[in-house]
């Protein structure tokens, strides 16, 4: 008989073997770094147990579990403690007899505001019928940068995926006429000139310093961006240090934004690695809302230098508006997105006001959507 419950620090070497079985090509970056940093060093967990919850068969072996990524959360004026739904998998035997409910409901009992973020029609059903309701949806983007031959042909072939025919005689001439290396360069001399246009050079006061680790100039520009935004993981340096710094396999770049000898913002990005493809991520931007053009200025910095580092697209993601409106003047186009659920037990006006459109700021870098090695 199967036993769903709270894991202890003793079931740890059970679940590394169960992580081995479901994340089959990429467990090896889930355990041990990323699992100690997750669920034992995380500086904001709401006790001393682990934040895992598992199915256990009689003979101590895991078949299931479900975690939760615990990270400070501001809503309203109240400052709290959420738990993201993170790792949830049941192996495949073990499926269609309620044990995933079981343990998605522990999970979900345990922590006072659950959110999640990315998850499968039956996950959401789950939770739907565990209290989560939908809130602001977070829109994901993306930007190509560079043509490849590869994917030119890659390109066309699924353009003719239903004329054979026509796809061999394309094989054929691209493999004599070396046609698509001529047309990703001319489709690339294109690019160039849209980047000319699109990221020339802006006459701004503002400058940028690169940091190792965030201080109290990130404390500055939360105490004064903050209060914009109603429902906002709390972006202090102590988050910011454990989330971008001490998180293994990924290496983020860090930019402070200054507006003469005032910090004015902040911008994190990162260039993907092997086995990533070789794309670029700008995982946050923050400032006022109200600055726009500092915004605008940040993200066309780190487009710059992601571009200048020879990636061939780049992914941003948010929840607000504004920040949409500004990735589509800079020729991104919207991808599959994220629509997060949440269920905040916390019996305050404003927690209910945190339904309301528009109270959310998220980004690529909330919960666990950038972690190594999922960009694609």
């Amino acid at each position: 008989m199967v036993n769903v419950r709270r894991a202890t620090i003793e079931d740890q070497n059970a679940i590394f073997e169960f992580i081995k079985m479901a994340y089959v090509g990429r467990w090896q970056y889930k355990i041990p770094e990323r699992w100690q940093w997750e669920f034992i060093d995380n500086p904001f967990l709401f006790d001393d147990g682990l934040p895992i919850w598992i199915a256990v068969e009689e003979d101590g072996s895991v078949v299931g579990q479900t975690c939760a990524l615990v990270e400070p959360i501001k809503i309203g004026e109240e400052v709290h403690k959420v738990g993201w739904s993170v790792d949830t998998f049941l192996l495949p035997e073990y499926r269609g007899q309620g044990i995933g409910f079981q343990l998605q409901k522990a999970n979900d009992q345990a922590n006072e505001i659950f959110m999640s973020l990315s998850m499968s029609k039956a996950n959401r059903r789950i939770k739907s019928g565990l209290g989560s309701v939908p809130i602001d949806p977070v829109l994901a983007f993306s930007r190509l940068v560079r043509y490849t031959p590869e994917s030119v042909r890659t390109a066309i072939a699924e353009r003719m995926s239903q004329k054979e025919g026509l796809r061999k005689v394309w094989r054929g001439i691209t493999r004599f006429l070396l046609l698509d290396r001529i047309l990703s360069g001319l489709l690339n001399t294109r690019l160039r000139l849209i980047d000319r246009r699109q990221l020339k050079r802006r006459v701004t006061s503002l400058r940028f310093t690169q940091i190792e680790q965030f201080g109290e100039e990130v404390n500055q520009i939360w105490q004064k961006v903050s209060p914009f935004y109603h429902a906002v993981i709390q972006r202090t340096a102590d988050y910011l240090n454990w989330k971008y710094v001490a998180q293994p396999h990924v290496s983020y770049k860090k930019y402070l934004a200054w507006q003469a000898d005032q910090p004015c913002g902040y911008v994190i990005f990162r260039q993907g690695l092997a086995p990533e493809r070789n794309l670029g991520v700008i995982v946050d931007l923050f400032a006022a809302p109200g600055d726009k053009e500092t915004i605008l200025d940040m993200l066309i910095f780190a487009m710059r230098y992601l571009i200048q580092e020879g990636v061939k697209d780049i992914q941003i993601a948010s929840s607000i508006p504004m920040y949409q409106e500004l990735f589509r003047k800079l020729g991104f186009h919207e991808i599959k997105g994220a629509y997060p659920m949440l269920h905040c037990k916390v019996d305050s006006p404003a927690c209910k006001a945190a339904l309301e459109p528009g109270a959310w700021f998220l980004s690529k870098g909330d919960h666990d959507w950038d972690q190594f090695p999922l960009a694609r």
